[in-house]
């Protein structure tokens, strides 16, 4: 006996030195011989695991072995008189037996006619067995003896006695993600900490179960919140701070009762903060705009976001620029629709990321602008964007289509401002980060190829048509959202038809929207390497006309100076190519606040010699930029 309970002392170490403890004294355990060991059954639930069954299995296999017995495996479907339970059965005696052990518990007894070996977990299952399998089999005296009275119980060191939320045991509750974490860690740090069994489950909740939400779609990039909510424990951040978040509640958080057993309720939710990042202004960014403007020999570089809808998308296209340059872009371009972050058929978790990473960016000093490839309303062409507006082919129908767009109620209306309404939605999360935007909405409609174009097939509308819309979104935004952070660019594509001769593009003052509801303009510009911004003094006429800064608001290659393949373009049209073009364009008068390149073939990254080009005097990267926001104070 003294030679067993020896053994079972220096077991006890072993478990010791692995982070777990034992409760009872081995002294104090009384072992009794099992005479009629063939009698026994090895029980398992009738709907256990195949870790379980497996861990049955191993039991009966080791019994048999050292004793001779012939102990067989069955469930708990019926009953037997002299039964050894194996993890949690229907069996009163494992009921009770389970019910207060955590993760890592796990126990050894004689009650009654059934001897009971029981975890908090498989993985304690598994040690138990392991116990059972190397201390309590007699292989010498071909039988077993197992610990009776109270039994053999080992428990796992944990931070706390008892955890609950609103009463309800941590262990009843489900991990639920909401976020774009990897929170397969948490389980085991509910394990480690709480003894907690706290499983992800991602499907859709119950109303009858209780759930650890982590939620990653906060839309404040400093905000997270720690919140008991309809009796679930709420863990909230943005993409940024939710990390913050989840090592707050694991730490200070659950520190801060001072106890050993707590009960977390709604009176201990708690909001925080990562810290604001300093932004600059609305008025300081046109500050800056009119200050590059005014300097005909800078101007401010960079790119589309370009990669479609995945959550880093922004982060990757602003790299993949530094990878290209060794510089952070000055400017950044997103688009809210087909073209770019894809608004409606994105959810906040990628919302938060996206707004994480422009807040980053912007905070750097980067600024942002944001155009907008709307859904066409008419349904007309797969391309969503591209198409006519609408399928009757006459100057009258697509009059009314365009009148029947700004009419509240009608078809075309609701699908349009359904989309605006998500748009301002987003342009807020931005407006409560402290982030300006130079909006670009309706960009290129001069043209005929989007379904806002003021061209549809062969009939040209009148202007008054595109300034209608423009003056309808711009009210919508400023005066029905209330947002104040937008900064309004207009921005056609470039055109020589100065003399606006209907059914081609037309010029790029044909639509312009007045004065009040402009700050800056600029064409989009996809050139086939012959300078084209300057046929006619076509974006000079714009400036002039608008008495405001101006800017390239896209730029690419085209035509035959635009590779098929990717790695053709250095050699047909490079950045230093582009250069020359900005260079000469600065000698004969022209002036611009920023270039933006669209991206992917058409960007910067695909030109190649994307260095040298930031080397230059005349181009400015972020640094540059953030320094002016710095001397404005």
């Amino acid at each position: 006996m003294k030679k067993l309970i020896f053994v079972l002392v220096l077991f006890t170490a072993l478990l010791v030195s692995c982070g777990e403890t034992q409760t009872d004294d081995p002294n104090t355990v009384t072992l009794k011989t099992i005479d009629n060991l063939s009698e026994y059954t090895v029980v398992r639930s009738d709907n256990s695991s195949s870790e379980v069954t497996a861990l049955a299995t191993k039991l009966r296999k080791a019994i048999n072995d050292a004793t001779g017995a012939s102990v067989a495996v069955k469930t708990d479907y019926n009953n037997y008189t002299y039964e050894i339970l194996v993890g949690e059965t229907k069996r009163q005696q494992s009921i009770d037996a389970c019910a207060d052990l955590r993760y890592y518990d796990y126990t050894v007894k004689l009650d009654g006619n059934k001897i009971v070996v029981a975890g908090g977990s498989e993985e304690a299952l598994a040690s138990a067995i392991d116990l059972f399998n190397t201390q309590f089999i007699d292989a010498e005296k071909k039988t077993v003896k197992i610990p009776s009275g109270k039994g053999y119980t080992y428990k796992g060191t944990y931070k706390f006695d008892k955890i609950s939320v609103d009463g309800v045991d941590i262990g009843e509750f489900k991990l639920n993600n909401q976020s774009l974490l990897d929170i397969t860690d948490l389980t085991v740090r509910f394990r480690d900490d709480f003894g907690a069994d706290v499983a992800v489950h991602d499907n859709v909740m119950l109303d009858d179960e209780h759930y650890i939400i982590i939620d990653g779609t906060e839309l404040i990039a400093d905000k997270y919140s720690i919140t008991v909510e309809n009796g679930n424990l709420i863990i909230k951040g943005s993409a940024h701070a939710l990390p913050t978040a989840i090592e707050t509640f694991f730490g200070s958080f659950i520190d801060s009762f001072g106890s050993k057993s707590i009960d977390i309720t709604s009176a201990n939710n708690l909001e925080a903060s990562t810290g604001k990042k300093d932004i600059y202004t609305k008025d300081q960014l046109m500050t800056v705009i009119e200050q590059v403007y005014d300097d005909p020999d800078k101007i401010i570089i960079g790119e589309q976001v370009q990669g479609g809808t995945k959550a880093t998308v922004v982060a990757d296209s602003i790299q993949k620029f530094v990878d290209a340059t060794g510089e952070m872009p000055g400017i950044m371009g997103i688009d809210l629709a087909c073209y770019g972050i894809d608004l409606t058929r994105t959810n906040d978790m990628q919302w938060s990321s996206y707004i994480c990473d422009l807040v980053d960016y912007a905070a750097g000093g980067g600024m942002i602008t944001a155009s907008a490839h709307w859904a066409n309303p008419s349904k007309t062409n797969d391309d969503r964007v591209r198409g006519n507006f609408g399928t009757v082919n006459t100057l009258e129908a697509y009059e009314q289509n365009f009148k029947d767009l700004l009419t509240e109620g009608t078809e075309y209306n609701e699908f349009f401002k359904n989309e605006l309404t998500i748009n301002a939605r987003f342009f807020k999360a931005l407006e409560d980060n402290g982030v300006s935007i130079i909006w670009r909405p309706l960009h290129e409609a001069n043209g005929s190829w989007f379904w806002f174009c003021i061209t549809q097939q062969e009939f040209t509308l009148d202007a008054k048509y595109y300034v209608d819309i423009w003056h309808y979104v711009y009210e919508y935004f400023t005066e029905e959202c209330g947002l104040t952070n937008l900064l309004w660019c207009y921005g056609p594509n470039y055109s020589a038809n100065v003399n606006d001769n209907p059914g081609s593009t037309m010029s790029p003052t044909y639509l312009y929207p007045g004065d009040e509801y402009v700050d800056m303009v600029g064409v989009d510009w996809y050139s086939g390497g012959n300078l084209e911004i300057m046929k006619g003094d076509n974006y000079l006429r714009l400036v002039d006309l608008a008495r405001k800064p101006g800017a390239i608001t896209e730029f690419g290659p085209s035509g035959s100076i635009l590779g098929e393949m990717i790695e053709e373009q250095p050699g047909l049209y490079n950045s230093m190519d582009l250069y020359g073009n900005l260079y000469e364009l600065t000698r004969e008068g022209y002036s611009f606040v920023y270039l933006l390149t669209w991206g992917g073939k058409w960007g910067i990254p695909a030109m190649g010699r994307g260095d040298e080009f930031m080397a230059t005097d005349l181009t400015i990267g972020q640094a540059e930029v953030k320094a002016m926001f710095d001397a404005l104070g």
